[in-house]
């Protein structure tokens, strides 16, 4: 089997190394797509600094190439998003049998290994069957619809209510798209016009840019009510008290992302409005629901026009896509195929 591994910053490399089942609940599945995200880009630039070698990539899907004789939901040729949160199976939390909230959850190419490789070998419970109305590049976001269900889950919204969005990523665009879907109105902020543009394209009304007039232009939109809570997404380049300003007292203020930067903020304005702060990093409960969402089509991700690269081209790729993060531009996701 073939790994590709990040030795040091910018350096990319690959070598073979066995793979097999080792027991009959395991199932060794064939990467086929990969998607490139911003935590594969500061992997491979060395910030913040990982260690040191390891094998990058968060969000995978694949075939199943071979299954153990105890599986019972995939078979071979089953096509599967491969989780990429799992739980450590030894904290307290999993102990007692509440493994979705592991204290030590295993990210792939964060802190376990990630799944740019030709074969992945895991547990059968980290495997989801994809139906065959979501497409394998649809199914590389499935992490992220995730993570956006979880964000819902703690704004408890109600219909109707206008709910800020920091930060018009991939995460923050997503993220969007399921608040109508769950009949809120979602605001969408940024500086990036390019960004807020294709969130238009996704069916996002409200698009604002971070300027002056930003407060203002939410004023107008909530008829002066401000936002009932905020969402704000890392490594957007806004800062994380922003928030603070356009949540009405009493309203929460959710930071997401796929890692934080080290950040500080004054909340002083947050302790006066009594805000609540809270965070969401991964999700591993809504696995499911983000698949049926994906399958119902209630997130488009036709309008971020992905550009799918051969694996064969990495190392240029993240060294491309490293360049335009050191010039301060914006870096969107994109889809490594991992059988070329």
């Amino acid at each position: 089997m073939k790994i590709w591994k990040i030795l040091s910053p910018k350096v990319l490399t690959t070598e073979e190394r066995p793979d097999n089942l080792t027991s009959d609940t395991q199932a060794k599945v064939k990467v086929t797509q990969l998607l490139l995200s911003g935590t594969e880009l500061r992997a491979f630039t060395g910030n913040p600094k990982p260690k040191y070698p390891f094998i990058p990539g968060r969000f995978a899907v694949g075939v199943v190439g071979e299954a153990g004789s105890a599986c019972v939901k995939v078979e071979k040729n089953t096509r599967v998003f491969i989780h990429d949160s799992i739980p450590c199976g030894e904290c307290e939390r999993c102990l007692t049998g509440d493994s979705d909230s592991c204290r030590n959850m295993q990210i792939a190419g964060v802190n376990a290994e990630g799944y740019m490789r030709d074969f992945v070998v895991t547990e059968e419970e980290n495997l989801s069957p994809l139906p065959p109305g979501v497409s394998d590049t649809e199914a590389l976001f499935t992490g992220i619809v995730a993570t956006g269900e979880a964000v819902i889950d703690l704004l408890h919204i109600s219909k109707g209510s206008h709910i800020a969005v920091f930060g018009a990523g991939e995460l923050g665009n997503i993220i969007a798209q399921l608040l109508i879907y769950h009949q809120a109105v979602p605001i969408l902020i940024d500086n990036d016009e390019e960004r807020l543009r294709i969130a238009a394209q996704c069916g996002i009304y409200y698009t604002v840019k971070t300027d002056e007039h930003m407060l203002e232009t939410v004023e107008r939109i909530t008829g002066g009510r401000l936002t009932a809570a905020s969402v704000h997404c890392s490594y957007n380049n806004i800062s994380p008290a922003i928030p603070f300003d356009t949540t009405a007292p009493g309203g929460m203020v959710v930071y997401t992302g796929f890692g934080f930067p080290e950040t500080s903020a004054q909340i002083k304005t947050a302790l006066d409005k009594q805000l609540t702060l809270t965070s969401v990093a991964n999700d591993y409960s809504n696995i499911a629901t983000a698949i049926n969402v994906l399958l119902n089509k209630a997130v488009n991700i036709a309008p971020l026009h992905l550009q799918i690269k051969p694996v064969s081209e990495a190392q240029s790729v993240l060294g491309a896509a490293a360049d335009e993060a050191e010039k301060g531009n914006n870096v969107p996701v994109s889809v490594l195929n991992m059988l070329a």
